[in-house]
C-alpha cells in the first residue's frame, strides 16, 4: 500500500491527488523513497539510509547550534557591555532574560529560514553534505523554509516535530513540518557516509 508524502494517508494504486489532503502524488518520488506501508520509524529502524541520513542531520545540527551559540553569547555581549556601562539605573530590565528567552529563538529560527530558503541548507548540513529541497521540485522560499524551522523555536517542539513525522506514514526523511512545507533533507554525497 502507498500512503501520501505529506499527510501519510492512504492512497488508492491509481489516483493523482490525495483524497485527504490534495497534494498531488508524485509516483517517481514515492519510488526512489520508499514511501509504502511503513511508517518512518518502521524505515529508521530497518533502513540503513535512513538511519545514515537522520545521524547526520543530528551531528548537522549540532554544528548548527554550536554556530549560533558563539554568535548569541559574541552579540549578547556587545549588547550588554554598554549596559553594564551606563550603569544599573539603567539596566532596569532583565537583559538576559529577554535575550535568552525572546531573541535567542528568534535568531535560530532565523538563522536556519534565510540559510535554507537562500543557499538550500546550513552550514552543518553543508559539512554534512545534505541539503533541504521541495518535494515538487520548486526551489525552498521563505515560506516553506519557515514552515519546517519554527518547532527549532523550542527543543520540546523541535523533538516533538520529529516524533510525529516518525511515527506517521509516508517518508522516513520527514519531520512532521517538513510534511507541512512539502520539503525534505537529502544527501548531497553518496549514502551510508557515517554508518559503515
Amino acid at each position: 500500500m502507498v500512503y501520501c508524502w505529506k499527510c501519510g494517508s492512504e492512497l488508492q494504486s491509481n489516483v493523482s491527488f490525495c483524497g485527504k489532503c490534495g497534494s498531488p502524488v508524485q509516483p517517481a518520488y514515492a519510488s526512489s523513497t520508499n514511501v509504502t506501508g511503513n511508517t518512518g520509524l518502521d524505515q529508521l529502524t530497518a533502513n540503513r539510509d535512513v538511519q545514515d541520513l537522520w545521524l547526520r542531520r543530528a551531528v548537522a545540527f549540532i554544528i548548527d547550534s554550536v554556530i549560533i551559540g558563539v554568535g548569541s553569547i559574541i552579540l549578547a555581549l556587545a549588547f550588554a557591555i554598554p549596559l553594564f556601562i551606563v550603569g544599573p539605573s539603567f539596566f532596569r530590565f532583565d537583559f538576559w532574560g529577554v535575550w535568552f528567552w525572546g531573541l535567542i529563538p528568534l535568531l535560530i529560527v532565523a538563522y536556519f529560514i534565510l540559510l535554507e530558503a537562500g543557499w538550500g541548507r546550513t552550514i552543518g548540513k553543508e559539512a554534512m553534505g545534505l541539503r533541504v529541497v521541495r518535494v515538487d521540485g520548486r526551489h525552498i522560499d521563505i515560506g516553506s523554509a519557515f514552515l519546517r524551522n519554527i518547532s527549532k523555536i523550542n527543543w520540546l517542539l523541535l523533538l516533538l516535530d520529529v516524533i510525529t513525522g516518525l511515527v506517521m506514514h509516508g517518508d522516513g526523511r520527514q519531520k512532521f513540518t517538513d510534511r507541512l512545507a512539502g520539503t525534505t533533507v537529502e544527501s548531497t554525497r553518496g549514502s551510508a557516509q557515517i554508518l559503515r
